[in-house]
């Protein structure tokens, strides 16, 4: 079996997956959030509907394992069966005729000889087993989306700070600068270069807020509001949460275990299975065991006398021999698929350890490039603070202590940036490890709105 953990680093533990894994991040708010948002939201109540139609088809099928039962009732003119007997008995050529009662019922059951019924019971159970698996994959991409949007409207807060900090700071320069040049001690360059850099951080503080307020309306949405509903915890955060333990991983058995798609393949693979047996048994002919009783007089009340009623019992043979050919081919097009489907099976294993083995490496870099900016952060605090030693001495000016600490709020900036890079690595890999759909709360179903309806409501989904 493939390994995910040949790559395991600093970052990464081989420990198991926690089912919520967004929990490791301690917040109690985006916990609300993503047990919100896998009851509301609507692509999920989708899934779900289709687990129930998958269902629904899986009882159908089921059924046609029982006796199939059929009634009949009429009323008319005509003869009965007791007069056309009675005509042949006589030799008679006049069949008497007047108001005419019947009544009858049909019973068949199908002897499943050839695997027909059975066949198709695995394909439609095979069904089922995709939609709940797709339903699934549902829940861990709503989970996902939830924590990198949340994550994600944290960090933007946070980085829309440190830049008005830096703006803030700018702008201090820019009036030393106005000022040094109006003293005579400044030269015009250094005004138009503070004007340049103010206008620049200005500049940077906007896609910032149009990126945070994106965050925020997609958590809306994923948790089914508005997307101007926009959850007062999410916007209220300012902070950007870590995980501060080496995130878990498990190894290759637990990741094809775990993720919906790879058990979706499998499914898929063994309903063309069964399809072939569906299509082989239409090789053979259908046998089905069948009882009939009818009946029928000029009254009501005759219907039943003995005489009037007739039953048969017996065997049915049902075989299109003459089409023999077709279902040949109904045989070769299954197999064809389950060919296909066998591919599909091994692709989307191949894609999954792919995908954890990259996301792995991603997150490891990330943590790499975040470790060097801190770095460069803490010499750059270090010279901010000798620049204000300087400027206490009387050795350093004031516009060279400004530039040390916008200096030192451009290297925080770029430590908030590899904060927010190494969260969303996180989200992709937890993600790619197929987490988040084990335990999920009970999906909340609408009720269509029909004429005889006031209003629509909504119904619990069971699993």
């Amino acid at each position: 079996m493939p390994t995910v953990t040949s790559f395991a680093g600093e970052g990464l533990a081989p420990s198991t997956v926690p089912a919520k894994w967004w929990r490791l991040y301690r917040e109690p708010a985006l916990d609300a959030l993503v047990e919100e948002a896998l009851t509301n939201n609507r692509d999920l109540r989708e899934a779900a509907a289709h687990l129930l139609e998958a269902r629904a088809i899986l009882r159908e099928v089921r059924g046609q394992r029982l006796p199939q039962t059929k009634t009949s009732a009429d009323a008319g003119g005509g003869s009965t069966l007791e007069d056309q007997i009675g005509a042949a008995y006589d030799n008679s050529d006049h069949i008497r005729t007047g108001s005419r009662f019947g009544l009858g019922a049909d019973v068949a059951w199908e002897a499943d000889l050839f695997g027909r019924l059975a066949a198709s019971v695995k394909a439609s159970r095979a069904d089922a087993d995709v939609a709940r698996a797709e339903a699934d994959g549902v829940r861990v991409l709503v989970a996902a989306e939830v924590t990198r949007n949340w994550l994600g409207a944290c960090g933007y807060s946070h980085r829309i700070f440190v830049a008005r900090r830096s703006l803030t700071l700018l702008e201090q320069g820019r009036e030393i600068a106005k000022h040094l040049r109006t003293a005579g001690a400044g030269l015009p360059v250094d005004v138009v270069r503070a004007d340049t850099l103010v206008a620049q951080a200005q500049a940077a503080i906007s896609p910032l807020e149009a990126a945070r307020a994106e965050a925020l309306a997609e958590l809306a949405v994923l948790t089914g509001r508005p997307p101007t509903k926009i959850p007062a915890t999410a916007a209220a955060c300012t902070h950007l949460p870590t995980i501060t333990a080496p995130a878990p991983i498990g190894d290759g058995l637990d990741l094809l275990r775990r993720r919906p798609d790879v058990r979706a393949a499998e499914r898929r693979l063994a309903g063309m299975t069964a399809q072939i047996g569906v299509a082989t048994a239409d090789l053979y002919p259908r046998i089905s065991l069948g009882a009939n009783i009818a009946s029928s007089s000029h009254t009501p009340g005759d219907l039943i006398a003995r005489n009037n009623i007739i039953w048969r019992i017996g065997p049915l043979l049902s075989w299109s021999f003459p089409n023999i050919s077709a279902a040949r081919a109904r045989v070769a097009q299954a197999r064809a698929r389950e060919i296909g489907a066998l591919a599909r099976f091994d692709a989307t294993i191949l894609t999954a350890l792919k995908e954890v083995n990259q996301a792995g490496d991603e997150y490891e870099a990330a943590l790499q490039r975040r470790e060097a900016l801190r770095v460069a952060a803490d010499r750059s605090a270090e010279a901010m603070r000798l620049s204000r030693l300087g400027r206490a001495a009387g050795s350093a000016t004031a516009l060279e202590a400004l530039d040390a600490e916008r200096a030192d709020l451009g290297a925080q900036a770029a430590l908030a940036t590899a904060d927010s890079e190494i969260a969303t690595a996180q989200v992709v890999l937890f993600k790619a490890l197929g987490g988040g759909w084990e335990d999920a709360p009970m999906i909340m179903l609408p009720t269509p709105v029909r004429a005889s309806s006031a209003a629509a409501t909504a119904r619990p989904f069971h699993e």
